[in-house]
């Protein structure tokens, strides 16, 4: 009698007369084979015992689970089962040392293997395919039969979301079999939140990243503009040099379609970038956890993307990649509505005029030296702003507690009552730079000054 071990699946349980049970098991190289459990209603001492094989195998029939089945025969007769064992495809190894790496999703696989194994059982899984901030490509396996089905379902929904969007991950992954044990936005994918920055600029180049075997990581050549400050579209008289960018953004995705469009219309864009540079590799378990002693694990930090001032004969630094997050398309002067304000001065409503530390005609026997500001008198002062207007009919409200004249480019403008009191109405048609200057004959420091520009044609 010779004993014989096989794995596979079963496709078939016929129970027939006499209490013989015949189960079909599929092996692993496609062949069939019959295996018998012999008068299951006979001999009551052994009763539970074949009972329990075949609960066994029918449970692994309806759920698909491979089984081990230790059978004999006598000469070229039938096989018979002297022993079942369930098996699970589960998979509970952990990962013994892992790695952090940051990229772009450019393919999602989900393959379903069913194949037993002498060795052990195929898991489903999901292949993924990025490329992390160095521009190298990266094959990672997701296993998607893990015990925590929902936990697995939840990273495939982030990594598909994520190649929709074209943003960046981070993904935990077994140094040794590349099996993805974690996944995260890390809190700045698409979000503007901690570890990106909002970059002002242009683009310059669109192209394709030039990976081996990747075909669909586009990269941009952006060059950064001055930002805006405050509210009004204000630019800030601050020395800014421009720095050339290289951004990685998924072909075909919403991010991609944006920066084509600032690239035909040559329009300003606003960039949620992120710059990711590797870390020094140090020795000692990884900090994701089960990384041996004395072994090193690669892992990555992120950097903010800062503007680099270029010295005359210096070299020109190098463009780092960087992933675009998220994209903003702006109109050619940011505000399709309101002006560029480039300079703003009202010094004088705010410190009152130079000169005067007391005002002739008023004792000061009883006062300390003040100026117009502490006292509250009248005088007049000047709210001067240089913009620049993208062309149409341009609409000033102002709400001012005292007498004013509103003047452009030095030419006074006729000021209309509107229905609420204290409200007057301006028009002018503009299109590029501008000076607008108000001057106010009875002003105070303690008074609010309200204007707003906006275009209305």
């Amino acid at each position: 009698m010779a004993n014989e071990i096989k794995r596979g699946f079963v496709q078939r349980i016929d129970v027939g007369r006499a209490g013989l049970v015949v189960a079909t098991l599929l092996h692993e190289d496609g062949t069939t084979t019959d295996y018998q459990i012999q008068d299951l209603d006979a001999d009551p001492e052994r009763f539970n015992e074949r009972l329990s094989k075949l609960g066994l195998l029918r449970d692994a029939m309806m759920r698909a689970e491979p089984v081990e089945i230790e059978s004999s025969r006598d000469g070229d007769g039938p096989w018979q089962i002297e022993r079942v064992v369930r098996l699970s495809r589960d998979s509970t190894a952990l990962p013994r040392a892992t790695q952090s790496l940051i990229g772009i999703v450019l393919n999602v696989f989900v393959l379903a293997e069913n194949r037993p194994l002498a060795a052990g059982e195929r898991a489903d899984l999901a292949q993924v395919d990025i490329v992390d901030q160095n521009l190298q490509p990266h094959t990672l396996r997701l296993d998607l039969q893990i015990p925590e089905r929902t936990t697995a379902a939840q990273q495939l929904a982030l990594i598909t979301a994520a190649r929709e969007r074209g943003e960046p991950l981070r993904f935990i992954v077994d140094t040794a079999s590349a099996v993805i044990a974690g996944v995260g936005n890390d809190g700045f994918a698409g979000t503007g939140g901690e570890g990106s920055d909002a970059i002002d600029g242009f683009v310059e180049s669109i192209a394709l990243a030039g990976i081996a075997g990747v075909s669909n990581v586009a990269s941009i050549g952006f060059i950064t503009a001055p930002p805006f400050v405050g509210e009004g579209n204000i630019v800030g008289l601050t020395p800014f040099a421009p720095e050339p960018l290289n951004l990685l953004v998924l072909r075909g995705s919403e991010q991609y379609k944006l920066f084509e469009a600032g690239l035909r219309d040559g329009l300003r864009m606003r960039v949620q970038a992120v710059r990711i540079k590797p870390q020094e590799p140090r020795s000692g378990g990884d900090a994701v956890g089960g990384g041996k002693p004395g072994t090193t694990t690669p892992s990555v930090v992120r950097a903010a993307i800062t503007h680099v001032e270029v010295k005359p004969g210096a070299e020109t630094p190098q463009k780092q990649p960087a992933f675009a997050a998220g994209v903003t398309l702006l109109a050619p002067l940011a505000s399709a509505s309101r002006p560029v304000w480039i300079r703003i001065s009202r010094m004088s409503l705010d410190r009152g005029p130079d000169g005067f530390e007391c005002t002739p005609g008023v004792p000061s026997s009883d006062l300390t030296p003040a100026s117009l500001r502490d006292l509250k008198l009248p005088y007049p002062a000047e709210w001067i702003g240089q913009g620049c207007f993208n062309h149409g009919v341009y609409r000033f409200q102002l709400k001012l507690q005292t007498e004013f004249e509103l003047l452009v480019d030095g030419c006074a403008l006729c000021l209309h009552d509107a229905d609420s009191a204290g409200v007057k109405f301006a028009y002018a048609c503009l299109d590029g730079d501008h000076e607008v200057r108000v001057k106010l004959c009875g002003w105070t420091c303690d008074m609010q000054f309200a204007m707003d520009v906006y275009r209305i044609r």
